[in-house]
């Protein structure tokens, strides 16, 4: 009898090892067995250095073709077909295996944005991914919004589409933050310090925080940053790093080491896409900074009026704005409804042993 849900992933960063971990041990409950299946990580996501593995982790098989000017890649995983009792793949116009998936006689769930939130899609791939979408036999999206563009303009069936959320290790760092606090209640209060936590490529804009940093440094030399992360405009940070005292970097930092780095911070600046980084400012207490970017992903949706300001357009308004509000006195409570990993986990459990069953 097949027992293995399989997971196909592009590659798997660090943050997904324990959500994986917990799906497994949910799913093993059930005499399930979960495979995650990716590659190594390429371009600009190679650079981040973010790349994780489990017990549960497989090599995936991949080739890729340029058709059109996109790319598409050709995947295949070695666990048996007759060991499949499910396949979870990503909601893309192009993944050729979920396509190929969808002609077999297997239940399929899709996992993914359900609009383009990070880039334009365009109607021809928007058209393609309902169409794949509708062969599925369930399909999963971060957030509610996701959901309603697959039903509204998809014309997905809702009842096939559910919205399970995303989330970091936020129970580490809620408590890690919850300890620092009552330790050093008073900590930050006068402090003018803001925090960055992601990967340092292009969509985070970086060249504009860089520049925001050094006009708040112009106009409050108090000012400072620290910026946690790796990525492709790395060796930008570091230069600068070495001009400017108030600028620290740290490479990597996670769980009680990250609380630890971001205790007594007023901001976390994040000029460019606000994407998981809204998970872990939820966690941490700490009002997400950021611009009237295009390409904001689904988990900005989980910040509240309090919790995130749009601030610019450009650098110096930005540095000023954001210095302004870091000098008033209040900062949004630790709120208790925020992503879980064990939430998101029992959300995905929940979607694969219904779509079992119903199979």
């Amino acid at each position: 009898m097949a027992n293995t849900i399989v997971v196909t992933q592009p590659y798997v960063p660090a943050y997904r090892v324990p959500l994986f971990n917990e799906i497994e041990s949910r799913l093993s409950v059930h005499g399930l067995t979960l495979e995650v299946h990716s590659a190594a990580p390429d371009g600009a996501q190679s650079m981040r250095g973010d790349a994780a593995t489990g017990t549960w982790h497989r090599r995936l098989n991949s080739r890729s073709l340029h058709v059109m000017k996109r790319q598409v890649s050709l995947r295949s995983v070695e666990t048996e077909r007759s060991q499949i009792a499910l396949l979870v793949s990503e909601l893309e116009a192009l993944n050729t295996f979920a396509w190929v998936h969808s002609f077999r006689d297997q239940p399929l769930v899709l996992w993914g944005h359900g609009k383009g939130y990070v880039n334009h899609t365009g109607e021809l791939a928007d058209r393609l991914e309902w169409a794949l979408a509708r062969r599925a036999s369930h399909v999963m999206t971060y957030a509610p919004s996701g959901r309603d563009f697959l039903v509204q303009n998809g014309r997905i069936p809702a009842e096939k589409v559910t919205a399970i959320g995303n989330s970091t290790d936020t129970t580490t760092l809620r408590a890690a933050t919850e300890r620092l606090r009552q330790a050093a209640p008073s900590q930050g209060i006068d402090n003018l310090r803001a925090i960055y936590i992601g990967g340092l490529d292009a969509s985070k804009r970086i060249d504009f925080m860089l520049e925001a940093f050094t006009e708040a440094q112009r106009i409050e030399p108090a000012f400072a940053l620290t910026i946690v992360g790796r990525g492709a405009d790395e060796a930008k940070v570091r230069s600068l790093a070495k001009r400017f005292p108030n600028l620290d970097y740290i490479p990597e930092a996670r769980g009680e080491r990250l609380a630890e780095i971001a205790h007594g911070c007023r901001a976390v600046w994040v000029p460019g896409r606000v994407g998981l980084v809204a998970v872990d400012a939820l966690a941490l207490g700490i009002p997400v900074h950021t611009t009237s970017f295009d390409f904001h992903a689904p988990e900005i949706e989980f910040l509240h009026t309090d919790e995130l300001h749009i601030l610019g357009p450009s650098a110096a308004e930005y540095a000023n704005a954001s210095l302004e509000l870091m000098r008033g006195s209040n900062m949004p409570p630790l709120r208790a409804d925020i992503p879980t990993i064990a939430r998101v986990a029992e959300n995905f459990t929940a979607v694969v042993l219904d779509t079992l069953e119903r199979s």
